[in-house]
């Protein structure tokens, strides 16, 4: 018995069944027939891999079979067209992407399978969701997305891949990567928060928003605290979420650049992140109705893409990679956890990623690393209470002190165990 090729047709089959499992529903739904259900999709993901491992013998089994699969599914949309509140032939397109998924399975491309069925199931299953973010898309979300595609995949891939300058501190490739995933990170999370909406509830919303600036959230608050002297709780649920949502971003920019330090980072930063969310989980419980004027900004959150704040990151990035390095060879490791702090009184994403590129050089070991990045997160967290305290309520802001004094103390305790 071949393992591998019962394999094959396993995951073909359980990825074609995916997809044909969301058309059955979409098809009860809307109490219409579209093209295929499960059964219908499972076959065709059996004869995707059929014809790949046909194709083994003579390529013009693979070229019959894809030909005669091609008027299948000409014939079914020239019916399916002629017959009233037709919708279109997505069905139809999504069943020759089942079909191609059975030839990937049959290359044993799993993964690569796997991930294109996931993303067919999420553009089928959330057709309101995307028609309605795309009715609402403004013209300069649409310019900041042309601006992603063309920083990430057209520029990023001619820039030179090596160290220029003292120490080898730049290297416009790695600069330019780390603005594509801090972007990439942000609007993300922008795009998830328009498609959910802010009323899906502050915690949710205020998590989101942390990926995005959990500094510029805490901004807007803490001038709304002022006008709403009376709402205490909502503000703290919002911040301390949105801080916790910070360090767990920490270990997505890490996981992407070096997955080897994730593993000396998870214990401090997994011990903050929880520790805020769980204590925020009492003032949830206890928070007041929530304003709508604090709903309101969250769901007006600016689009944080734009080319000119991306190439000044790209700037503190090199100027953080050089300070960092030369720090801690004329200073030792002191002299980089003094960089550490003063970088974290700005941004904490920039010491982040040029901690976990000079772990993946070999320029520095793991454990000052780590100690870095914290130093950086603890360092940004504390400015979000002097922000309050000058610029918003003073009653949130002693509350707001005390969460948070406790959420740096677990990190503070928590190094004692990298």
């Amino acid at each position: 018995m071949n393992i591998d090729l019962l394999k094959e047709f396993g995951v073909a089959l359980a990825l074609a069944l995916l997809v044909g499992l969301e058309r059955e529903q979409k098809n009860k739904a809307d109490n219409h027939d579209h093209f295929g259900g499960v059964r219908t999709f499972g076959l065709i993901g059996l004869l995707g891999v059929l014809a790949y491992v046909l194709a083994q013998t003579s390529i013009v089994y693979l070229i019959l079979i894809t030909i005669g699969f091609f008027g299948l599914l000409i014939v079914s949309y020239v019916i399916s067209s002629k017959q009233p509140n037709n919708v279109g032939m997505t069905s139809e397109v999504a069943a020759l992407l089942v079909y191609l998924l059975g030839i990937l399975s049959g290359m044993q491309q799993y993964v690569l399978a796997m991930a294109i069925a996931l993303v067919i199931v999420g553009l089928l299953h959330f057709k309101h969701s995307w028609h309605n973010w795309a009715r609402h898309i403004q013209n300069k979300e649409m310019i900041a997305a042309l601006q992603f595609i063309l920083i990430a995949f057209v520029v990023l891939p001619i820039l030179p891949n090596q160290g220029f300058g003292p120490y080898d501190f730049f290297n416009p490739y790695v600069a330019w990567l780390m603005i594509v995933l801090i972007s990439a990170i942000s609007y993300a999370s922008y795009i998830a928060i328009k498609l959910l909406g802010a009323k899906r509830g502050i915690g949710m919303t205020g998590f989101l928003a942390g990926f995005i600036s959990s500094t510029a959230l805490t901004l807007s608050f803490s001038e709304q605290s002022k006008k709403n002297s009376q709402v205490v709780n909502p503000y703290i649920v919002a911040i301390v979420v949105a801080s916790s949502a910070m360090f767990f971003r920490i270990l997505v920019e890490v996981t992407v650049i070096n997955p080897l330090l994730l593993e000396f980072l998870l214990i401090p930063m997994l011990a903050m992140g929880f520790t805020g969310l769980l204590v925020t989980g009492y003032f949830w419980i206890k928070k007041e109705n929530t304003p709508t004027d604090v709903q309101n900004n969250l769901a007006e959150i600016e689009n944080p893409f734009s080319l000119l704040p991306a190439l000044k990151f790209g700037l503190f990035f090199v100027a953080i990679s050089f300070i960092t390095k030369a720090a801690n060879d004329y200073f030792g490791h002191e002299g980089l956890y003094a960089t550490s702090f003063l970088s974290g009184l700005v941004d904490v994403d920039a010491i982040t990623v040029s901690m976990a590129n000079s772990v993946k050089e070999g320029t520095l070991t793991m454990k000052p690393a780590v100690v870095a990045v914290t130093i950086a997160a603890m360092t940004n967290t504390v400015i979000k209470v002097g922000i309050f305290a000058l610029f918003g309520s003073k009653k949130v802001a002693w509350r707001l002190a005390g969460v948070l004094g406790l959420v740096l103390t677990v990190g503070s305790v928590s190094l004692w165990f990298v």
